[in-house]
């Protein structure tokens, strides 16, 4: 059922939230591995969490764009994600949802600089980013107490209550900024409608920019809409395929690994699907075995050309695949044996020696 007026659906979710606030207070998955207020690390430069992303830089394998948003999703999802499950219970219209998750982040956030308000062992911050559950555990509607984060805090925090919502989203990263797109090509009012490449959507992103508390759903800022910017999307949050052996000879099976997790951590279903000399595709469903999904490519005669690629589905519909891998039964790259007699190497090693000392000398008297 509906809900039967706005003052009436922001009442329900008011209570909704309080009472998971004090409910979630025992579960598993809080924010920086297990305990709030969390604890950091200080290496000599910068501060690390517990899952060892540097809350002071963006960039890099341990950077905090996009990995923070990992910390809040799947299997350790927590208040964030379980308020975005609150707004679609109150909102089943997916539109007024996105809506109302924009006002409600624009109502309990203040932009602040890091070096303003984040202090660590008694130093003042230039550089700071806080994960979405973290963002949520400083803000109290009983108190009228809110969060106060910059831009990268408001986009995680953003993009968490909207996959728990059932909306798609993407973090966005400029030179000098971090926002979200969600996926609502249904909305009938932004200004710009993104197409993210190679994700198969088309052109249905739109923008949301939660750093002022006027910035309506929708509205690219004009900075940005050349569209010279990073995105990543967050409907997978790990998809890696490894197999082996790397080159199959006739008696080998080829065993195929898949590490698959989503952001909502239900994972539907995975595909291995193989091609042998290019004629159709054979489609093998993989099992599951301690969040690794397998399946094996049968024996080949010697010769033959094996693609494969591996998809993924989860249960609010997002789809991924990876490949194309590709292997030939009995490759293996030969050196001739003459070539490694000790006359023949020296003469091949001599031959590239005296190459090099004519070259140098052609280039000194040129």
């Amino acid at each position: 059922m509906g809900c039967i007026g706005r003052t009436s659906c922001q009442m329900l979710l008011l209570i909704s939230f309080l009472v998971l606030v004090a409910l979630l207070g025992e579960v598993d998955g809080l924010p920086s591995g297990g305990s709030y207020p969390p604890t950091f690390t200080f290496n000599g430069e910068d501060w690390f969490d517990s899952w060892g992303y540097n809350r002071n830089y963006y960039g890099g394998q341990n950077g905090y764009m996009p990995n923070l948003a990992y910390e809040t999703l799947g299997a350790d999802q927590e208040l964030a994600y379980s308020l975005g499950q609150q707004f679609r219970i109150n909102y089943p219209s997916e539109v007024r949802r996105a809506v109302a998750i924009l006002k409600f982040v624009q109502r309990w956030t203040e932009y602040g600089y890091d070096v303003d308000n984040v202090v660590m062992d008694g130093h003042a911050q230039n550089e700071w980013a806080w994960n979405a559950d973290e963002m949520v555990h400083m803000l109290d509607e009983s108190t009228n107490t809110i969060a106060v984060g910059d831009c990268e805090d408001m986009a995680f925090l953003c993009a968490t209550i909207y996959l728990g919502a059932g909306i798609d989203a993407a973090l966005v990263l400029t030179t000098s900024h971090v926002a979200l797109l969600i996926w609502l090509p249904e909305y009938p009012n932004a200004n710009y409608y993104w197409d993210i490449p190679d994700d198969g959507k088309g052109g249905g992103w739109i923008w949301v920019e939660a750093t002022g508390d006027q910035n309506p759903l929708g509205w690219t800022p004009p900075d940005f809409a050349d569209g010279d910017w990073t995105v990543f999307p967050l409907g997978f949050i790990e998809f890696t395929v490894e197999y082996t052996p790397r080159n199959p000879q006739a008696e080998d099976d080829v065993f195929v690994a898949a590490k698959v997790a989503s952001a909502r951590g239900l994972v539907d279903s995975v595909l291995l699907n193989y091609s042998i000399q290019g004629e159709g595709y054979s489609i093998l469903t993989m099992t599951s075995k301690d969040s690794v999904y397998e399946a094996t490519i049968p024996r080949q005669p010697k010769g033959t050309g094996v693609k494969f690629t591996v998809s993924a589905t989860d249960t609010e519909g997002n789809t991924k695949e990876l490949g194309d891998f590709q292997y030939t039964v009995g490759f293996v790259l030969e050196i001739p044996s003459i070539l490694l007699e000790p006359m023949v190497l020296g003469l091949i090693i001599a031959g590239f020696l005296i190459i090099i000392l004519f070259a140098l000398l052609y280039r000194a008297h040129g």
